[in-house]
């Protein structure tokens, strides 16, 4: 049984408090929630302080004895068998622990996903509304408020003077917290010579074995269903020797594309034609520069030498869209301390960096850029802007906003932008 060696999955552990600390006098209490980040466990689990020490031995490699003996050794008393058998059936219940039952579960949910004829809103009712009445009422409300690009004048598209948006790039942090900033990138689109095509380039948060995956189906929003390129998919798919189909689950509760969705259903639904390419991308400025990861490199060399040709042989109008944050600073993701005044300094310099290299539409010297500081501050949008700014052919960018939000009460931050590149 693989419950014999048990192994835990990618999960967080978020304390239900944030100054809890394991008390061998509140063993039972629960201080913890497991949370899965790829969505596939669906809710959460509480776990004790003593539970959450136990689960660090859940990696394959030590047996049921072995975690007692773990135990025994760092608390002086035997954790009984019963109690520990408990909580391994209770995280494969959860579909927490890898393993056969979480592998027929895998299964089960792509089968249920590849059946569907649209890819759902996963998201409506949660960080945004379902209602479609007040969805419009939201989005518009982001681009009237204070921090909001404001409402664009006259018709889409009519300064046909200004120059053709070759990329956008626009946040993908939870509307609630950054609606507005998505409101800029927007605006741009709304306001130059319309594409046909909208190749959405989203962060897969949860990491892809090829690096990058397309899911061929049209996505669901509250304001009308979106339709998917398949001529240009196919033509994409021609052009890459790699698998781009293959890993489609991680797409049904990612958000990263579904917010950009929305927003172009808003601009453009009922007003225009278009369709969309979703495209998840996963990998970091290591891939690239570490020669342990050749086959990786090779994968996204192919892609961007793949998505560029497709684009130039396409005979309509494409647009690319970066769904990205920036930094992700903060206890959530791992910092001692509450970020202070000179920190977020830093890490705005950073950024900043960034977004010099995305306005001289320069994907090596952004590379080195995120390499130099080793990823410190956590850019989860790297894949998708290197992405962007080696395949599009952009000879200069236009930062428009740039912001940040706290995700949490000990002031945990992401930062984020929009900008287009020419």
């Amino acid at each position: 049984m693989t419950t014999d060696y048990p192994r835990l999955r990618f999960l967080e552990a978020v304390p239900l408090q944030a100054e809890n600390e394991f008390r061998s006098g509140a063993k039972n209490g629960a201080a913890f929630v497991l949370r899965d980040p790829a969505g596939i466990a669906e809710g959460a689990l509480a776990v004790s302080a003593e539970a959450l020490f136990v689960l660090q031995f859940f990696d394959g490699r030590h047996s049921l004895l072995d975690i007692r003996a773990e135990f025994h050794r760092a608390f002086g008393v035997f954790l009984p068998e019963q109690r520990l058998n408990h909580l391994v059936a209770e995280l494969e219940r959860a579909y927490l622990l890898e393993g056969e039952f979480f592998q027929d579960y895998l299964k089960q949910l792509e089968r249920q996903m590849l059946a569907q004829p649209v890819r759902q809103a996963a998201h409506a009712g949660a960080s945004y509304p379902a209602d479609p009445k007040l969805l419009r009422e939201t989005l518009d409300g982001f681009y009237r408020s204070p921090q909001g690009a404001g409402m664009w004048n006259g018709e889409l598209h009519n300064a046909m003077t200004k120059p053709r948006v070759l990329a956008a790039v626009a946040p993908h942090i939870d509307l609630r917290a950054g609606g507005p900033c998505y409101t800029f990138t927007y605006r741009a689109l709304a306001e130059s010579e319309p594409a046909e095509i909208y190749v959405i380039l989203g962060t897969g948060h949860t990491g892809l074995v090829n690096c990058f995956s397309c899911l061929p189906k049209d996505f669901a929003t509250p304001l009308g269903v979106v339709k998917h390129d398949a001529e240009f998919i196919e033509a994409l798919r021609r052009r890459h020797p790699h698998d781009l189909f293959g890993e489609p689950l991680p797409h049904r509760s990612e958000h990263t594309i579904e917010f950009q969705a929305v927003f172009l259903q808003h601009l453009f639904g009922g007003k225009k034609h278009f369709t969309i390419v979703p495209i998840l991308c996963s990998y970091m400025y290591l891939m690239l520069t570490d020669q342990r990861f050749s086959r990786e490199k090779r994968i996204i060399e192919d892609f961007v030498r793949a998505l560029r040709a497709t684009i130039a042989a396409c005979r309509r109008r494409v647009c690319v869209i970066a769904s990205v944050d920036f930094a992700h600073v903060g206890p959530r993701y791992g910092e001692a301390q509450t970020p202070d005044a000179a920190f977020m300094q830093r890490v705005n310099e950073a950024d900043r960096r960034l977004l010099a290299c995305l306005e001289a539409a320069n994907a090596e010297a952004f590379v080195n850029a995120n390499a130099q500081i080793e990823d410190r501050y956590r850019v989860c949008g790297f894949a998708p802007l290197h992405a962007t700014l080696a395949s599009t052919g952009a000879k200069r960018g236009r930062t428009l906003k740039y912001d940040r939000a706290f995700v949490d009460d000990r002031r945990s931050m992401v930062t984020f932008a929009s900008a287009v590149l020419f």
